[in-house]
């Protein structure tokens, strides 16, 4: 490549966690994330993470970096509140040390089966340990909505994955599908937009299966009924759950990137029976003596078996689909 700025320009995209805006020598843009580039190309994909173009490196005028690297602010605003701000060379891809793993939380323990099967691992009280696509994977059964910034304290790991199960907010939405967070929100209103660079790989893994984008509403108590689930739809919200936002901001806070990852299991139109509104170790205790309350409740729970089944073989398969993706991720420089 002769041309010393431009090949400087194409580096600094392989790098970045955003989207840039290629400028064509024909006049036209293109927008997207970079996420492998040659001698004679530049390879990315398109802002709606369905496509992967390449582009000869002849053919590129400029590059400009258009959209926010959230990683790297995330990890900025971390360093001030230590008081002191490292170099802006300073990966911020790899939170506090390159060779941590990656950490899954859920919340309970029927989840953490499920992410321990994604990775071939036997869950061992509240943790599964192994390892995905050459990479070191710890999945943590959290409990609702704690724990989170221990959890991240403790393992000190290179990315966060808050997956598992939620209720759908968008009348779309059916059990099974897979929501992956654009933004998470909790019940003050305070949103966290997902790191761009993770989300958009996240979203081509994911490419073929049924799955959304959108935001995760986050609550402090579980939305059970039907009424509750529609007075926490808004426009652009697709599924609540009590974990996502937690675990957010404590992966922002320690300046990691991070993913929310949720399967619907109750959509908008149903409810839950009752007894799922308290933390139990074990639900099947509460489970039975629910049944006993008539065929109704029998009723009710063999449509919520059927539901969990699927969603719990889906949240398998996509995390099995962002293996590969984000082990390959965490190889780059």
């Amino acid at each position: 490549m002769k041309d010393a700025r431009l090949a400087e320009l194409v580096e600094q995209a392989f790098d970045y966690r955003g989207y840039v805006t290629v400028r064509r020598t024909d006049g036209s843009d293109l927008v997207g994330f970079v996420y492998d580039r040659g001698a004679s190309h530049l390879e990315l994909f398109d802002e709606t993470a369905t496509h992967r173009l390449t582009v000869p490196i002849d053919d590129i005028a400029d590059i400009v970096f258009t959209g926010e690297d959230t990683a790297r602010k995330s990890h900025e605003m971390w360093e001030r509140r230590k008081g002191t701000l490292e170099p802006r060379d300073t990966p911020a891809w790899g939170g506090w040390q390159d060779s941590g793993p990656i950490l899954l939380l859920v919340a309970l323990d029927r989840e953490l089966r499920v992410a321990a099967r994604a990775f071939g691992a036997t869950p061992r009280g509240n943790r599964a340990q192994g390892r995905l696509a050459e990479t070191d994977v710890v999945a943590l059964a959290i409990g609702l909505g704690g724990g989170a910034r221990r959890a991240v304290a403790d393992e000190r790991p290179r990315l966060v994955v808050s997956c598992g199960f939620s209720g759908g907010l968008d009348g779309e939405l059916e059990p099974g599908d897979v929501v992956l967070a654009t933004h998470v929100r909790d019940e003050a209103g305070d949103d966290l937009a997902a790191p761009e660079a993770v989300r958009v790989l996240a979203a081509r893994a994911l490419s073929g299966l049924r799955f959304f984008e959108g935001e995760l509403v986050c609550t402090t108590a579980v939305a059970a009924t039907s009424e509750e689930k529609h007075a926490l739809a808004r426009p652009g919200a697709l599924a609540v759950d009590m974990e996502s936002y937690p675990a957010a901001r404590a992966a922002a806070e320690a300046g990691i990137p991070w993913l929310a990852l949720r399967v619907i299991v109750d959509p908008l139109a149903s409810s839950l029976p009752p007894f799922t509104r308290e933390v139990h170790g074990r639900y099947l205790g509460p489970a039975l003596k629910y049944a006993l309350s008539g065929p109704r409740a029998v009723a009710d729970l063999a449509r919520l078996a059927v539901r969990a089944s699927r969603a719990g073989a889906a949240l398998e398969l996509a995390l099995r689909r962002l293996g590969p993706v984000l082990a390959a991720a965490e190889a780059r420089p």
